[in-house]
């Protein structure tokens, strides 16, 4: 089991540093749009270098850098008020941190099944993005694999606090990576 969580864990990272690129291209997307932009309005339309579709590429680059790093941030992700748990055992606050992630783990098999049954539609209807005209299932197959990642990084790290296996919210099986 411990590899099968370590395996998880590793391809929670990488799917999280893949939605740290697709963020910095939606960036650079945005401060290209706006630069393009400000040079045809300063020309009076004389340099018109604007292009079509940013609005796409952040709207479906935001959807894949959030659900792409979910994963890798359950764990240390919790906010903890310590108002309510102080007087609480270290076993219990395990127990309530795993039944917090546990819920994001259905969470995001939820939003799998929500995700599957959109792509069965749209490849159905044969619907595609507004500017660039790729097919939809594309984007909600992408956020797909973000979502089953979701799901099983919940389970996972929900299996280490009822085990006593991640020792606290914060333990030092994260930091191997």
């Amino acid at each position: 089991m411990n590899r099968f969580v370590d395996t998880v864990r590793t391809l929670a990272f990488l799917l999280s540093l893949a939605g740290g690129v697709i963020l910095v291209f939606s960036m650079l997307a945005v401060l290209a749009d706006v630069a393009t932009r400000t040079l045809f309005g300063m020309t009076g339309g004389a340099i018109d270098l604007t292009f079509r579709g940013s609005y796409e590429i952040v709207r479906y680059g935001l959807l894949l850098s959030m659900i792409y790093a979910l994963p890798f941030a359950l764990k240390d992700g919790q906010v903890i008020v310590d108002l309510f748990t102080d007087k609480l055992s270290e076993a219990n606050k395990q127990r309530l941190a795993g039944l917090y992630v546990f819920f994001f783990g259905v969470f995001g098999f939820v939003l799998s099944k929500g995700l599957w049954e959109s792509i069965q539609r749209v490849q159905m209807t044969g619907e595609t993005s507004q500017d660039f005209g790729i097919p939809m299932a594309y984007f909600y197959g992408a956020a797909l694999v973000g979502a089953v990642m979701l799901g099983v990084r919940g389970m996972t790290v929900t299996w280490e606090y009822f085990t006593g296996r991640g020792n606290t919210p914060h333990g030092p099986e994260e930091n191997r990576l």
